[in-house]
């Protein structure tokens, strides 16, 4: 069993033992709900701080300023102290992806990919939205015989992966791409709407969408999962974490008994805030199915359910969808 939680997510596999064995961590991989609030994060993203809190920002300028100050200062305590690992980021990359144990919640989400989905050694894996590679530190030691693909916008996330993996384990690739978003890369080039991953076609045995479906409008799902149709292999799988809605849960939405709120409808698709559109959004499932099916893609298996939808609890689970390319 796997649930990814809004905020944060668990990740509950089942060990040769019969045991169930769940790892907790904080996340939400292109949300904003990690350990910084929204506004430290949108000053994370500039170099440059204004020397007066009185100006516009200059608060959580500031804030942020310590905020990223004290990370690195761990992280210094961490090398002195013997703690780094030379396959662990730094913690003032880790914050981004969330606060849970960055090794333990890779570990079982491969986990989940070899017992779940089939993913073989010699299989090929295209991660999008890689992060700092917690997925792929735990599968360098699994892909002996297959390859790896991991794509960010964040320029010093694929930095670290660059000098920590591929330089130990060369079937290991990442790519920068400069796609336009608000918080990691407002100056970005490239709209998620027309942007083609970086990859052949038929090149890939799975494909992940960990905590991007979620961030992403219409016309941006439609083109990952086009995308990700495209480069899949025949019996390719594709796998994503989402929020998905259908006639009972839109209900519930509308009455507010969900753990995350999505007030305002759009038909196929359901806004947290109209401020702020990606910040998070929940879609209704058959809209996905359609969309699959549009690219030649079907719901290989009835998506694992997470509890946002049932329960006003914190921190709730997310839905998990697995989509088959024919």
């Amino acid at each position: 069993m796997l649930g990814f939680l809004c905020g944060s997510f668990s990740v509950c596999i089942r060990v040769p033992a019969g045991r169930a064995r769940c790892v907790r961590d904080e996340t939400s991989r292109t949300g904003l709900s990690m350990g910084a609030s929204r506004s430290e994060l949108k000053s994370l993203r500039s170099t440059k701080y204004t020397s007066s809190a009185r100006t516009e920002g200059g608060i959580e300028r500031l804030r942020a300023l310590g905020y990223r100050s004290g990370l690195r200062a761990l992280d210094l305590a961490d090398r002195v102290l013997g703690r780094d690992r030379k396959m662990v980021p730094p913690r003032r990359y880790r914050r981004f992806i969330g606060n849970g144990d960055f090794a333990k919640v890779g570990t079982s989400i491969t986990q989940y990919m070899r017992a779940e989905l089939g993913l073989l050694p010699s299989h090929d894996v295209l991660d999008a939205g890689c992060g700092v590679g917690r997925i792929a530190v735990p599968l360098t030691s699994y892909l002996t015989e297959g390859s790896y693909l991991g794509f960010d916008i964040v320029p010093h996330a694929i930095d670290w992966c660059h000098s920590a993996i591929t330089s130990r384990h060369p079937n290991f690739r990442f790519s920068h791409v400069d796609i336009k978003q608000e918080i990691y890369n407002p100056e970005g080039t490239l709209t998620s709407a027309d942007f083609h991953f970086p990859a052949d076609g038929q090149a890939f045995d799975m494909v992940a969408l960990v905590g991007l479906i979620s961030h992403l409008l219409p016309d941006e799902v439609d083109n990952y999962v086009a995308e990700s149709a495209r480069v899949l292999r025949p019996g390719g799988k594709c796998f994503a974490t989402a929020y998905l809605v259908d006639d009972m849960v839109a209900e519930r939405v509308r009455e507010g008994r969900t753990a995350f709120t999505f007030t305002h409808s759009r038909g196929t698709h359901f806004i947290h805030s109209e401020q702020e559109p990606t910040y998070a959004i929940a879609y209704r499932l058959d809209h996905i199915q359609e969309v699959a099916a549009r690219h030649g893609l079907r719901l290989e298996r009835e998506p694992h359910l997470g509890t946002w939808s049932s329960s006003t609890a914190r921190p709730a689970s997310m839905d998990l969808l697995v989509l088959e390319r024919a």
